[in-house]
């Protein structure tokens, strides 16, 4: 197996020959945690990046930039240079900036949370590197901005966000941080009735995050900036940050100098880090010819690679990916808003109908790792989570809210604030009031991430303890009808269908999905205890809801429903994406499932709508081509990163929007089934045979299929181990 990704590759890394305007002209980069958009100013010649990590969040539990730098030389090779020429280098996961005879090469540590920044220019010159800052003082947020602030929207109290603070008489470097005194998670807590229960806990309160500014030969330029003690033709700059839950401000300052003693240097760091993207690349991969006119490069090549690469940025950190924009908003103004680079539309919030489009790819990609944000998010609520359904419902196990704060809770705008006659359980929010199904997509997903590793303490530690929680709650949350079946009622169709449904398609084909799976499970992992509870509850899983039109089966969103819509998504299509209970290996309904794509009420071809993930499951490569197609098209022309999807339904770059188009383009070349489940491996499925393609994927049972397609005919197939070659289902249309 060739573990190197092809030379295609550099095709489609980003170069740019002029500086730009501002920040809507930045690109991305980041080692996971750390993540920076970075551009050089046309006015001044000056190299600027923001700077986040996944785990800033204010006591308002705002999503906050760390800040922002400003490297000046002087003289300024790079304004008003000729050549000057802005380049990421994809395979090696840095930015070069040259021009002039100058060169700066920047990149983020990928063994640690440190920015490097290294010069090198023909002529002394003088360096000044400064933190920008805009939280000068206390502020309150205004009620134009509660978007940004989504887990306290609308609060009956000041939503204050305290200054930055900077270190005063350091001699060589600047530090500084921000540093939450305060925390509204008491609030939100009092007021969902969760005060004092197990599992309740504040990640808010004393957080502080911030970093140093140091350089070899700088000195302290007034509080916030550094110089070159002398001009210089080479130079090397660095940013440690860092983020603790800390007693006191000089407790965070001893981690944060501990974590800078700890990295690398310069050159240790960047021989590190372009080790770990060539080994990120040589993973998996999807080079092909599509869309491709004369001499230029693939569209649908290039939004893969580049999507794929901005999760790799921001895919390690504390927290998961954000759908609403990633780590990676900059201030909003060539969006008609005016505000800092910490806005941005829907907030610090986790809705799970969006975040899950970052995760599903990662397992075709094997980032198995870049998973893990998302599953802690989960694990880490699911003991306030089983509080909460004894509170609320006098029930066991866990359920999760759609949209679900950091700590665990609802957002207090969605669960309502004014408690006045109404119950615990009573929530506000009509679009996800009672959406039940991200617990079992949330099984199907840990599911997956079991059947790709087959990792046993993964499965028995953290899998099994959820799954059995999972069920737990359907199995005493609701009543169960005269044959012992579940009866989901009060349920809705995701947020499409809310008055009079009972069992809806999300719910029922998740449970149908996670059962069938987990019923399928050797007792020597799962336990005499678990498998009796995983085979009591497929015996009670409503029947896969079905309608039939003229003759004509259909899938349905429910068994019951009244046709009144409130939002566009097409609820019974989860039957096929993401809970797969009907696809070409399952193929019994695959007529009405293809009936009920036929006569969707919404086409949905960008954000988080999954109608390409559908249309590939079941085979429909024509249509599946178009909305990929679509999909790589989608980048906002107002931004000039080309991958600035968006902003759809959320905001830019719309991550889930990016999500869905590597799933989209996975499913269409590769659909692999669980080891249980017999492990057929689908090549090219739904992939047009005038699309030439060389692609690289991850199949359940750690295995990887390597491909090379030409001209309608598979050049060479390469699975390992050799063992699964046999499991190989061969695509219609396609010759060997």
């Amino acid at each position: 197996m060739i573990d190197s990704a092809p030379k295609g590759i550099d095709d489609y890394d980003v170069v740019w020959t002029t500086p730009s305007k501002d920040a809507a002209g930045s690109m991305p980069i980041g080692n996971g945690e750390v993540v920076l958009n970075v551009w050089v100013e046309y006015q001044t010649g000056d190299l600027l990046f923001l700077i986040a990590r996944t785990d800033a969040l204010s006591e308002i539990s705002r999503v906050l930039k760390l800040g922002r730098i400003r490297v000046h030389l002087d003289p300024s090779p790079f304004k008003s240079a000729s050549d000057f020429r802005q380049h990421l280098h994809l395979r090696d996961g840095a930015i070069e900036v040259s021009g002039n005879g100058a060169d700066l090469r920047l990149y983020v540590d990928a063994k640690s949370n440190t920015v490097h920044v290294n010069g090198q220019t023909s002529v002394p010159v003088g360096v000044r590197a400064t933190v920008e800052c805009w939280r000068n003082e206390a502020r309150e947020l205004p009620k134009d901005e509660n978007a940004s602030a989504w887990s306290v929207h609308d609060a009956p109290f000041k939503l204050v966000e305290s200054a930055d603070v900077f270190f005063s008489q350091e001699k060589q470097s600047v530090t500084w941080y921000h540093r939450n005194e305060t925390s509204v998670v008491p609030q939100v807590l009092a007021n969902q009735s969760l005060t004092g229960l197990p599992g309740t806990f504040d990640p808010l309160m004393h957080r502080t995050f911030g970093g140093r500014l140091e350089g070899t030969h700088f000195v302290a330029d007034g509080q916030r900036g550094i110089q070159t003690d002398r001009s210089v033709t080479n130079f090397d700059l660095k940013v440690t940050t860092y983020t603790s839950i800390a007693k006191t401000p000089e407790d965070w300052l001893k981690g944060l100098v501990d974590s800078d003693r700890m990295s690398a240097k310069a050159s240790t760091a960047a021989s590190d880090t372009m080790a770990w993207w060539h080994s990120f690349w040589g993973r998996s991969w999807l080079v092909s010819d599509a869309g491709k006119s004369g001499e230029g490069t693939s569209p649908i090549t290039k939004g893969y690679l580049l999507q794929r690469y901005v999760q790799a940025c921001q895919g390690r950190g504390e927290y998961p990916i954000k759908f609403n924009g990633g780590y990676y908003t900059v201030e909003p103004k060539v969006m008609g808003r005016d505000s800092t680079p910490d806005w941005r539309n829907w907030g610090d919030c986790h809705w799970f109908q969006n975040v899950r489009h970052m995760y599903h790819p990662m397992l075709a990609g094997g980032d198995f790792e870049m998973m893990e944000p998302f599953f802690k998010l989960y694990e880490t609520s699911r003991p306030l989570a089983e509080s909460r359904t004894q509170k609320y419902h006098g029930a066991e196990g866990a359920y999760f809210p759609e949209t679900m704060t950091v700590f665990g809770t609802y957002s207090g705008g969605d669960y309502g604030w004014d408690r006045t006659g109404k119950q615990p359980k009573d929530v506000d929010c009509k679009y996800w009031q009672y959406a039940w199904n991200q617990g079992p997509e949330l099984v199907v997903l840990m599911l997956d991430r079991w059947d790709y590793t087959r990792d046993e303490k993964f499965l028995k530690q953290r899998l099994l303890p959820m799954a059995k929680s999972v069920l737990e709650y359907f199995d005493t949350r609701f009543h169960k009808d005269g044959q012992g079946k579940v009866v989901l009622d009060p349920t809705q169709v995701v947020e499409t269908y809310w008055y009079g449904v009972v069992n809806d398609m999300p719910t029922t084909a998740g449970l149908i999905a996670i059962t069938d799976r987990l019923c399928q499970l050797p007792e020597s992992l799962v336990g005499s205890e678990r498998l009796a509870l995983f085979r009591k509850m497929r015996a009670a899983c409503p029947d896969l809801p079905i309608l039939e039109k003229d003759g004509v089966k259909v899938l349905a969103p429910a068994q019951k429903f009244q046709p009144e819509t409130s939002n566009c998504e097409n609820g019974e299509l989860y039957g096929v994406w993401p809970f797969r209970v009907v696809s070409l290996s399952h193929p019994a309904m695959l007529d009405a499932a293809k009936e009920a794509y036929k006569n969707r009420h919404n086409h949905l071809d960008v954000g988080w709508g999954y109608d390409g993930n559908v249309a590939a499951l079941l085979g429909m490569t024509d249509e599946a081509a178009r909305i990929l197609g679509v999909k790589c098209a989608n980048s906002n022309p107002r931004f000039r990163w080309p991958a600035s999807w968006g902003p759809n339904f959320d905001w830019v770059p719309d991550q889930n929007h990016g999500g869905n188009l590597l799933n989209t383009a996975d499913l269409m070349l590769l659909q692999a089934d669980p080891i249980e489940d017999g492990g057929a491996i689908r090549i090219l499925p739904a992939w047009p045979t005038a699309w030439n393609v060389d692609f690289k994927l991850h199949a359940p049972g750690k295995t990887t299929v390597r491909c090379v397609a030409e001209g309608g005919r598979i050049v060479s197939l390469e699975v390992s181990p050799k063992s699964r070659l046999k499991d190989v289902v061969w695509p219609e249309g396609w010759q060997r």
